[in-house]
């Protein structure tokens, strides 16, 4: 059988724009997911620079704190306080609140891992009762449980503190005590599964705080302000350094800090989770929509050419010339001027263009034997070009190749990497080329109703 009677074989693409089409879709998603990434990187990064200056705020509210037995010395910290210090100090050895978040228009609940109260503590007292906390202050305390007993209450009233003008005096116990078991069940009676729907009245000498702590997980579930309580020993403490931290669909950073046996927690809000999602899948999208854009338009031939499988020289050599394959002795600067070598490069990237994918290796006998390109760097570079200007000169429409060299054992080899074309035909001057076998042969009519029907699907 000749090589003009061998059937088209190999790796014929009928369906190469949708081949490229795939190609450039998974690329485009790829920009897009790393836009998304970088713009998430961007949205936690902004909030980075506040870590530095919330460390701080931790290390010196620390150093003003001083601890021996089961007593702390808050003065110089109570004194100094501003509100960007931590919003957590505990003592480890007593396990103790020195400092928690306090409610307000801006920061109108707590929300660290750190939301939990020894119940233990809270139901001693039942009946009020004054208790000197660790650093030094006396507070009135009373708990109940809620109607439905699924959370305790603890309320309390400070009787002397250094954020007090005033020290309560001992006949005024009586009223503060009635207040407190007033203003606890109003509590009770307005919470439902430990939401608390209305506040205590605040006539009269009422209550400085209270808490509601779930009874099963001493979680605090609602709060007013702030009061003497005890984190519960099971609770895992957030280890020193910096981690990221989810509560409620928002996004913070956690720096924590430790000096002897005291330990700072603060958080640095980064922002709405769902926000950055949004941003997020936004700049996925429309990256992904531009790329694709840019791709079609501009990087068709390049992602044609990429991911085709090319043999490499020493497999190339094993198979011979052949459906994809195409070896060429020489092609230098001069060498292509010629118009014979000029026609049979210019036909067999036609040929693969028409037919399958293909590569010519230049520097490669007929026999396989390697001979290399004897070039320099000037001129390798004016080869290429001149090989580029070809194609596109005289093949209509330019199908997408690629053109690099290699170095075998010190010998330069070019190598030219043809796709099949997007197009049902490309053309030298009119003329239609397709591959059998290792020859290039002018196409038929039946290979053209052959090629042209296998775009028709």
């Amino acid at each position: 059988m000749s090589a003009r009677d061998t059937p088209v074989r190999g790796t014929v693409r009928p369906f190469a724009r949708q081949h490229v089409d795939r190609k450039i879709l998974r690329f485009s998603i790829l920009i897009g997911v790393f836009a998304a990434l970088l713009t998430a990187f961007v949205g936690v990064a902004t909030s980075y620079p506040s870590v530095h200056r919330w460390k701080e705020a931790n290390l010196l509210a620390l150093s003003e704190i001083t601890c021996a037995a089961e007593t702390c010395d808050t003065t110089e910290f109570t004194r100094n306080w501003q509100s960007n210090g931590p919003d957590y100090i505990v003592d480890l050895q007593t396990h103790y609140f020195l400092a928690v978040p306090t409610s307000s228009a801006e920061n109108p609940g707590r929300f660290t891992p750190l939301d939990y109260s020894e119940t233990a503590f809270i139901t001693k007292c039942r009946q009020p009762v004054s208790y000197t906390t660790p650093d030094g202050e006396i507070w009135r305390l009373y708990s109940r449980e809620t109607n439905d007993t699924k959370s305790e209450i603890i309320i309390g009233y400070a009787e002397k503190a250094q954020w007090k003008m005033l020290d309560t005096p001992h006949s005024q116990i009586g009223i503060v005590d009635s207040k407190l078991k007033s203003e606890a069940d109003e509590i009770a009676a307005s919470t439902t599964n430990g939401k608390v729907q209305i506040r205590a009245g605040r006539n009269g000498p009422s209550a400085d705080g209270f808490q509601v702590v779930d009874a099963n997980t001493k979680k605090v579930v609602e709060w007013d302000v702030w009061l003497p309580e005890f984190l519960p020993k099971e609770v895992k403490l957030p280890t020193p350094g910096l981690r990221l931290y989810i509560y409620n669909s928002d996004l913070y950073f956690v720096q924590t800090d430790t000096n002897g046996r005291l330990l700072a927690t603060s958080l640095i809000e980064i922002g709405n989770l769902w926000s950055l999602a949004g941003s997020c899948g936004i700049a996925c999208l429309s990256m992904s929509f531009i790329a694709r854009a840019v791709c079609r338009r501009f990087l068709r031939g390049y992602f044609a050419v990429t991911g085709i499988r090319v043999p490499t020289i020493d497999e190339a050599q094993r198979g011979g010339e052949g459906q994809s394959v195409e070896f060429k002795r020489g092609l230098s600067d001069d060498e292509i001027k010629k118009s014979n070598v000029e026609e049979e490069l210019l036909k067999t990237i036609a040929a693969f263009a028409n037919t399958n994918n293909g590569v010519i290796f230049i520097g490669i006998d007929d026999s396989g034997h390697v001979k290399g390109l004897a070039l320099d760097f000037k001129q390798k570079d004016r080869l290429e070009r001149k090989i580029r200007q070809l194609v596109r000169n005289r093949i209509r429409p330019t199908p997408p190749f690629n053109v690099s060299f290699e170095d075998v054992r010190g010998l330069l080899i070019a190598k030219i990497v043809v796709a099949r074309g997007e197009s049902p035909l490309h053309m030298i001057d009119g003329v239609i080329y397709v591959r059998y076998g290792s020859s290039d042969v002018q196409a038929q009519p039946e290979d053209l109703r052959r090629l042209v029907s296998m775009y028709a699907v």
